[in-house]
């Protein structure tokens, strides 16, 4: 008498049961690689984003130093100028 795992049947079902969890398993590995390459998209343009506001950021600050810095060589420029005028009175 044949044993039940010994059956045609059961070793078909089997078989056919172990294609059915191996694609399961391969369409679950690729499903969590397309989640994790959707996250880092996000990520990268959440760094990005951030990168932009930074640099947005940084060249507001160079150009409010800038416009300091004239408006200071402005106040050396009449300040000269007065000293100047005062030498030349007192000579």
């Amino acid at each position: 008498m044949p044993s039940f795992l010994q059956s045609p049947m059961v070793q078909y079902g089997s078989l056919g049961l172990a294609f059915v969890l191996t694609l399961a398993f391969v369409r679950a590995f690729f499903l969590l690689m397309a989640q994790r390459h959707e996250a880092q998209q996000n990520i990268f343009a959440h760094h990005c984003a951030r990168e932009k506001a930074f640099t947005e950021q940084f060249l507001a600050c160079i150009d409010r130093n800038s416009a300091a810095l004239e408006k200071v060589e402005q106040s050396l420029q009449r300040i000269q100028v007065e000293l100047a005028r005062k030498e030349g009175r007192e000579t």
